[in-house]
């Protein structure tokens, strides 16, 4: 990030930089395959070839073929497709079952579902920012249509354990839909396995460009679409494609497919020397356990200090360390973190939150320096509260 070469950038779960090759693979697009991939002659069968190539690229690392790859503008849209799409398609009956943790993409649109009559269902977490199974089980059991689970929280990086979710949607016939913005590249993830209906992702979490994202939708799987017009993709997302963005979804797939499991170890272990620098302090608290967290993800409460002014301090100090206080979304309304409030803490220490969430430029000098930072900015500001 050469804007912000003095900043330590350690928030990849609100964007990342681009991978090697992604830039490359959208100008090339840009530049030899500028037909609208719908024509039917020489230059739309080429840009529709660097579709097709993308679609398969994405659907291996899902385990989907690309037919069942409906390109949107990102996974927020792909939420609100799978959601409204699944709740029209059904009618009256439709039930949806939730948490109260996911994203407000998930949230937001289960709250313009509810006031137009459908049933919804949001379940709870416990203490660690687990779904518990059995709760889970009783409200499927009893008519719903469509479950909508998150695999890795965007604030807390905790992971649900999707393949038991699925086989529990399977027993009682409900569709399960997944959030798989987080999980994608970090985790593995087996569309035909897990018993996945619908699965939103997106590029830019992944090292692919801003603006695309893709909805799995399992054969057979009925939603009513959402976007009209041209009839493009099944008629179930209408618009003309983005060649380049999809080119670059592709080559931002293929990157992660080649090297995760190797970079997931190495940011686990960034991850625990970052937390073994900041437990040296009292009154800090680690969100989630270990076992189930994503790779990436440390998210932290601080006692006896004012949450935004740590922000503040930690973002605008020297070295400014770019991280957040929980999702961007939330943020952005001035709110302390509802994921953390439903995990138990108290407002005050879901307002005195950091998220730090690792990626592929983070090495053990940021890492380091981040921690003493940290450390740093945490006892001045308790110094100076003591002092007032």
């Amino acid at each position: 990030m050469s804007a912000t070469r003095d900043v330590r950038y350690l928030d990849h779960a609100a964007t990342t930089p681009l991978a090697p090759g992604v830039f490359e693979a959208m100008q090339q697009a840009l530049l030899e395959t500028p037909a609208n991939p719908a024509s039917l002659h020489a230059p739309g069968r080429a840009a529709a070839e660097q579709v097709e190539m993308a679609a398969d690229t994405l659907g291996t690392l899902v385990n989907a073929r690309r037919r069942d790859l409906i390109w949107t503008s990102g996974a927020t849209e792909s939420i609100n497709l799978a959601l409204k799409g699944a709740a029209e398609f059904v009618g009256d009956a439709a039930h949806v079952v939730s948490v109260v943790t996911e994203h407000s993409a998930t949230l937001d649109t289960l709250a313009w579902l509810e006031r137009r009559g459908t049933r919804v269902t949001r379940l709870g977490v416990d203490s660690a920012g687990r779904l518990d199974l059995d709760a889970l089980e009783t409200v499927v059991a009893d008519g719903a249509t469509l479950v909508s689970v998150m695999h890795v929280n965007n604030e807390t990086g905790v992971i649900q354990d999707i393949e038991a979710i699925g086989a529990i949607c399977g027993r009682y016939g409900a569709l399960l839909h997944v959030d798989a913005a987080q999980s994608l590249g970090r985790l593995p993830i087996d569309c035909a396995r897990m018993n996945i209906a619908l699965l939103s992702v997106s590029a830019h979490k992944i090292g692919g460009p801003k603006g695309i994202g893709a909805l799995f939708v399992r054969p057979r799987t009925g939603i009513a679409a959402q976007v009209h017009g041209g009839g493009q993709q099944r008629g179930l997302r209408s618009g003309t494609l983005a060649t380049h963005q999809i080119a670059g979804f592709g080559a931002a797939a293929r990157r992660v497919a080649e090297t995760r499991d190797s970079e997931q170890q190495r940011l686990a272990a960034l991850r625990d020397r970052l937390w073994a620098h900041i437990e040296t302090l009292d009154g800090v608290m680690r969100n989630g356990e270990r076992a189930h967290l994503a790779a990436p993800f440390l998210n932290v409460s601080v006692a006896d200090v004012h949450g935004e002014a740590l922000l503040v301090g930690l973002t605008e100090g020297a070295p400014a360390l770019a991280v957040s206080s929980g999702a961007a979304c939330s943020a952005a309304k001035g709110q302390s973190s509802y994921v953390l409030r439903a995990m138990g803490r108290t407002p005050r220490e879901a307002g005195a939150s950091i998220r730090f969430s690792l990626g592929s430029d983070t090495d053990t000098a940021a890492v380091d320096e981040a921690g003493a930072r940290f450390v740093a900015e945490v006892r001045r500001l308790r110094a100076l509260a003591g002092a007032a």
